[in-house]
């Protein structure tokens, strides 16, 4: 993992990073701290790239890929920061030098495979759940269900998002590409399918496959290309700076995963532009729980915590004050608590939350973000790495593993002065 952090203000913009990496397997995790993740974009402009989450790229670093793309680009100037990112990523899409067709298609059976293996560890999971709440002989008998639930609950979230909308094709590829996938992959995605039940049948005895069950399987598989999710490994990639036309800096950050058919399989994340009378940027990415404490003043893990307890007491205090009123029947209690509880409870949290909301904006955040906005280039990159040290000081004292460390690499951007480069130590 890492932590990395942009912030703007209308006269530059400071990028910061750590340098560390973890790589786990089967009873292994190891922790290095000397990989680069942030880089210049084209010599001699003043636009640079961060990466976090996936280090490579279809197998291939993207410090390569980056540096390739710089060695192409030979200084050239583009209007805007926007434009360089388009750029970027239609010359990973369009480059069958960097990655071949055959590449693409191994690269698109290793996405299949590990959604796939994503199905098995759930089944697994929950196959542990059952047998330690039921009697071990009674597994057997809802094996197949259990499997037609895992299954379906994957295909739902493909088509849903969390708050029950409808989840979009990605944008990037063009109208028909699903029937595109089935026709060049059908046959390879039966195999890896046929592959995956082959092993869990071996494993779990009496497992049956219903072809309903097969289809959804088949379709998890095209929709793990083209839906709006990224279930699979993928890479952050994160651009500021200036473009040729903008006097003002500006980001924009993608997530993104394979070439898929020619075309890298993306979406645009985030952005922010500055501008004459907006305020400054500052935008955490990856392991940014630490960072947001800083500029919020609440760790956001316990305003949850204390809104389900609120919540809690809140409608424990109606029941017991509605239970002691005296002469009131079971239907009158039953619609006073359904009142209090689906209108005016909801609207006293709403506005509590509100007030606190409120109270940390103008305590911590906005002091925070005044602060940042007429900061000099020199201490806003002093600040960003500041920013990532806090968030690797919290993993050294709470005992966990350091996945934020090692040396944190700062670029200051100025339309003027262009990309100043320096390397801080982690230590507070």
């Amino acid at each position: 993992m890492t932590s990395e952090v942009v912030l703007m203000n209308r006269q530059a913009v400071a990028m910061a990073a750590d340098s560390a990496v973890t790589i786990s397997g089967d009873r292994y995790l190891k922790t290095y701290q000397s990989v680069d993740k942030l880089f210049p974009l084209v010599d001699g402009q003043p636009v640079a790239v961060m990466i976090y989450n996936n280090a490579e790229i279809m197998s291939t670093p993207w410090e390569t890929v980056i540096s390739l793309y710089r060695e192409q680009a030979r200084g050239r100037a583009l209007d805007t920061v926007a434009a360089y990112a388009e750029d970027f990523m239609e010359f990973l899409s369009g480059n069958p030098d960097l990655f071949p067709a055959e590449h693409q298609d191994t690269e698109f059976f290793k996405v299949v495979a590990v959604v796939y293996s994503v199905i098995a560890e759930e089944f697994d999971y929950q196959v542990q759940q059952y047998q330690q709440s039921k009697s071990a002989g009674s597994v057997r008998d809802h094996i197949s269900a259990m499997f037609e639930f895992v299954v379906g609950a994957l295909h739902a979230d493909y088509q849903r998002v969390p708050d029950d909308g409808p989840r979009a094709d990605l944008p990037c590829f063009p109208g028909g590409m699903a029937e595109q996938i089935r026709r060049r992959y059908g046959g390879e995605i039966d195999q890896l399918m046929e592959s995956l039940l082959g092993s869990l049948k071996n494993e779990y005895t009496g497992l049956a496959i219903s072809d309903d069950t097969k289809a959804k399987l088949r379709e998890i598989a095209v929709f793990a290309a083209t839906k709006d999710a990224f279930f699979e490994h993928y890479t952050g990639v994160v651009f500021a700076g200036f473009g040729a036309r903008e006097k003002f800096p500006s980001m924009r950050s993608y997530l993104t995963s394979s070439v898929i058919l020619g075309i890298l399989k993306r979406k645009r994340d985030r952005e922010a532009d500055i501008g004459a009378d907006s305020g400054p940027v500052f935008q955490p990415f990856a392991q940014d729980r630490m960072i947001k404490t800083f500029l919020t003043g609440m760790d956001q893990h316990l305003r949850m915590f204390i809104f389900g307890e609120t919540l809690k007491l809140s409608s424990g205090l109606v029941t017991d004050i509605v239970g002691r009123t005296p002469n009131l029947t079971d239907a009158q209690r039953d619609t006073i608590y359904k009142d209090y509880s689906q209108n005016n409870l909801r609207h006293a949290l709403h506005e509590f939350f509100r007030s606190v909301d409120n109270y940390q904006y103008a305590v911590h955040t906005r002091p925070i973000l005044r602060a940042i906005n007429s900061l000099p280039r020199k201490e806003l990159g002093e600040t960003a790495a500041s920013l990532i040290k806090l968030n690797s000081f919290q993993q050294k004292v709470m005992n966990s593993v350091e996945t934020v460390g090692g040396p944190i690499d700062v670029a200051v951007i100025t339309r003027n002065g262009g990309l100043e480069w320096s390397r801080e130590k982690p230590e507070l």
